[in-house]
């Protein structure tokens, strides 16, 4: 197994504990539990950011190898398919939350914070889980296509 397939289950992972720990969280704090409980997934997010930068850095690394190898005629001709564009959809929005929560910090840290701003990184956010969920369901929509019996063209069924 290689590096990258390692890194991106990893993140994989991680991701579905900071999703559960999110949800334990709120409900907590809802149910008016102590405030320490919102610390909780902030060791999950941070693990998450490691590995999606590091997930970044080596795609921007492989494609650029990868890319050189492939004459630019065939690359420019090449159209995306929607898992392609749901990965690049979550790596932009991946980038956007990260300077939003940067953009958080620093609003926040007058005497006088602009908390509207603090709202900024759940857009973002909702698009990370989304694109992510989407991801994670992938290989299993996949399988699950490959499994089922394919009708042969000229047979007729009857019901």
């Amino acid at each position: 197994m290689d590096w990258n397939k390692r890194i991106r289950q990893t993140h994989r992972w991680l991701a579905v504990i900071f999703a559960v720990t999110l949800i334990v969280t709120v409900a907590a704090l809802a149910l008016q539990g102590p405030v320490w409980l919102s610390y909780v997934p902030l060791p999950p997010l941070a693990l998450l950011l490691f590995s999606g930068l590091g997930l970044l850095v080596s795609w921007y690394t492989g494609t650029r190898r990868d890319r050189a190898a492939v004459p630019r005629q065939e690359v420019a001709t090449e159209a995306p398919r929607p898992a392609q564009r749901v990965r690049r959809l979550h790596r932009w929005s991946g980038i956007v939350f990260l300077l939003t929560v940067l953009a958080t910090f620093v609003a926040l840290a007058p005497e006088d914070p602009l908390v509207w701003v603090s709202y900024l990184p759940l857009l973002p956010l909702a698009v990370l889980l989304f694109s992510g969920l989407y991801m994670v369901a992938l290989p299993f929509a996949a399988k699950r296509r490959a499994a089922a019996p394919h009708p042969q063209p000229g047979l007729r069924t009857t019901s």
